[in-house]
């Protein structure tokens, strides 16, 4: 926060400096920034707006100039003339009482805070020149990047979830249920009385009755069940 507040300073003294020569009627100047602004890289360009009033200054044209706080240093952008004239423009708009910052081709070593500075060069008051409180510019990643993020992280839950469907499904078709014993036993004289078998008269008799005295009983538990469902069906009626 110290180093902060030196930088500050130094772009005050800077700020001064550059603005020294003036003229002796009063004047005061005000300058508004935007705290906060956020940018893309997919949008290749971003403006950063600076509003200021004049009282009692003189009608010539005020001078405009940028700075900018870095995470280690400060850059004096454009004081008025910018370094980098392919990075960035100044425009002014006089009528007004507008002025704007554009940065071309924007990165995340773009990300700063950016100050503005306005100054009436005819007048030598020692409110005729004055900065903004700073614009925090942050440029995240692009937009278009961080929705095929989400796009991807969609697809995988699809897949998964139709993945754990047909694991379900596969395993409830390679569970067979387990025949009762009764079942089992009807079955293996079915098997044993089949007409495929020959010979073993007697056998097959025997067998023969087992699977009809069986299928009597099925018949006798199913008639009985049956008539249990149907008395309880009439008592919840009355």
């Amino acid at each position: 926060m110290a180093m902060f507040k030196q930088w500050v300073l130094i772009l005050v003294l800077q700020f001064t400096w550059v603005t020294y020569y003036a003229g002796a009627n009063f004047c005061k100047v005000t300058v508004s920034q935007p705290p906060l602004m956020e940018g893309y890289p997919a949008s290749k360009y971003i403006a950063i707006p600076c509003t200021f009033s004049a009282q009692g200054c003189p009608t010539s044209t005020p001078t405009i100039l940028w700075f900018r706080y870095l995470a280690h240093t400060h850059e004096a952008l454009c004081t008025p003339n910018c370094i980098n004239s392919t990075k960035f423009k100044v425009s002014h708009l006089t009528s007004m009482n507008q002025a704007q910052l554009g940065i071309n081709e924007i990165n995340e070593e773009d990300s700063a805070i950016y100050f503005c500075g306005v100054a009436i060069s005819s007048s030598n008051s020692s409110t005729s020149k004055q900065t903004g409180s700073g614009t925090v510019l942050v440029i995240r990643e692009s937009g278009t990047y961080r929705r095929g993020v989400e796009y991807s992280m969609l697809a995988i839950s699809i897949v998964l979830f139709l993945y754990l469907v047909a694991l379900l499904a596969v395993s409830k078709l390679f569970t067979k249920p387990k025949l009762k014993k009764t079942e089992r036993h009807v079955n293996v004289c079915v098997s044993v009385c089949n007409p495929v078998h020959k010979g073993g008269g007697s056998k097959v008799a025997v067998c023969r009755a087992i699977a009809k005295e069986f299928g009597k009983k099925k018949h006798n538990r199913q008639r009985r069940h049956g008539h249990l469902d149907k008395s309880h069906k009439m008592d919840e009626l009355s």
